[in-house]
């Protein structure tokens, strides 16, 4: 059970709903929760603890979600492959010397990839 002030859900609006669970589910790899067709049309995702619930929308604003990855490389050249549109390939940000966001001496690495809609999608590795 989550406690207060824990991140519970995030919010992204997708034109076509449909085909934007396809990316997030099929692509990158998202285990998706239940779509709803009654109602506004929602999907919801699990992130790991956290959802992710997407809204369909005429007009969808651009969002920004970090997703983790095991191995950043390797998931942009599969994600190449599929011909998402890599915004900025994997850089190096951060060499965690006292260990502040998980193991001490690990770097942390960032991606950034665009959805259907075109929205940011960063990913991050850890090694």
């Amino acid at each position: 059970m989550p406690a207060d002030g824990d991140l519970h859900q995030i919010a992204v609006s997708a034109k076509n709903l449909d085909e934007s669970v396809a990316f997030y589910r099929d692509v990158l790899g998202l285990r998706l929760i239940h779509q709803f067709e009654q109602g506004p049309r929602l999907a919801f995702f699990d992130l790991g603890g956290p959802r992710l619930m997407m809204e369909e929308s005429e007009n969808p604003s651009s969002s920004l979600i970090y997703l983790y990855v095991e191995d950043i490389e390797e998931t942009i050249s599969r994600l190449r492959a599929r011909d998402v549109e890599i915004h900025q390939d994997a850089v190096a940000i951060f060499k965690d010397d006292d260990g502040l966001f998980g193991s001490s001496g690990q770097t942390e690495f960032l991606a950034f990839v665009k959805d259907l809609d075109g929205s940011l999608v960063g990913l991050m590795s850890r090694k």
